[in-house]
């Protein structure tokens, strides 16, 4: 009896792994899926900003050679404290964008863990170009300009003027703020607190505040994650807050000639696309008002012109 009963079991087990990978599969393919068509979204978005803007300027001159006009992409401002992650932002952003894989290829170069000086980095402009479909590129390349900035001062010492010239320099059109969460709970705390400071200038200026919070794996636990979302989004006045796990070579320093093969992250993916795509929505709005404004000016003299006293 049991030497029948054989057969069966081993049926029933091979049709529950079949059943097991079949649901892998499946949810795999619906991650990439996800994937995709938050990457194509962000295609077709800087596709409409880059289109809208040529239309509003060549309006606006009336030339001859209107169609070479070549309108800026949308520029991201990666700021933040020093060792918090923007640079390996900048770097997993670019990944994410292109649909790479394999690699992890540095656009921008990371801080250290401790000790060393940023005293002379400069700000770095990176085109990152968006990927196709399945991480072709399109006809024309889609790019979102990444600005990684230095690094802003000690929380301690940060003064309002320090804010004002690292969101002023390369004319951002949006703002992502890099906190880390396995900071120090001194250091970590005392750039908490600078939120309101750092939030109320880039508002000054116009502009919108996205925070990141990398190292989010340092969580212990989901209420502690929450509580300190609940604190950022408080001092920040926003909503815009996100947690991420970057892309990083290993502690012990680049190899550069047996780079590591770093394998993406759903999670990572999916969050950094939702940035990218949350900052092209603000610039959506801010070019908008910008065209608006800049038409009113141009409609006010014409009317006050056609309604003023006939002689």
């Amino acid at each position: 009896m049991p030497v029948q009963r054989l057969p069966l079991l081993l049926k029933i087990a091979a049709a529950a792994a079949a059943g097991a990978l079949a649901i892998v599969a499946a949810t795999r393919l619906l991650r990439d899926d996800a994937v995709s068509s938050l990457r194509r979204d962000i295609r077709e978005a800087v596709a409409a900003l880059v289109s809208s803007d040529e239309d509003g300027d060549n309006a606006d001159d009336g030339g001859d050679d209107q169609g070479d006009h070549d309108a800026p992409p949308p520029s991201v401002l990666i700021t933040g404290f020093r060792a918090h992650g923007k640079s390996s932002l900048v770097n997993t952003a670019c990944r994410a964008l292109a649909g790479e894989e394999g690699p992890l290829l540095l656009r921008a170069e990371a801080s250290p863990p401790g000790g060393g000086s940023d005293g002379t980095r400069k700000r770095l402009r990176v085109k990152a170009v968006v990927g196709g479909t399945d991480g072709e590129m399109g006809a024309e390349e889609a790019v979102v300009e990444l600005l990684d900035a230095p690094p802003l001062p000690e929380a301690a010492r940060l003064t309002r003027e320090d804010i004002s010239a690292a969101i002023s320099e390369g004319n951002p059109e949006c703002v992502v703020l890099v906190l880390r969460c396995d900071a120090p709970a001194k250091e970590r705390t005392a750039a908490v607190k600078r939120l309101p400071e750092i939030s109320a200038a880039v508002r000054a200026k116009g502009l919108n505040l996205i925070i990141v919070l990398t190292f989010k794996k340092a969580m212990r636990s989901v209420r502690q994650a929450e509580e300190l979302l609940r604190e950022v989004s408080f001092r920040a006045r926003t909503d815009c807050v996100y947690f991420v796990e970057n892309y990083t070579w290993s502690n012990n320093g680049p190899n550069l000639r047996h780079p590591p093969v770093i394998k993406n992250d759903f999670a990572t993916h999916f969050t950094v696309l939702t940035i990218i795509r949350q900052c092209l929505e603000f610039i959506k709005l801010n070019r908008s008002q910008s065209k608006y404004e800049k038409n009113v000016k141009q409609v006010s003299p014409q009317a006050d012109a056609k309604t003023g006293p006939k002689a």
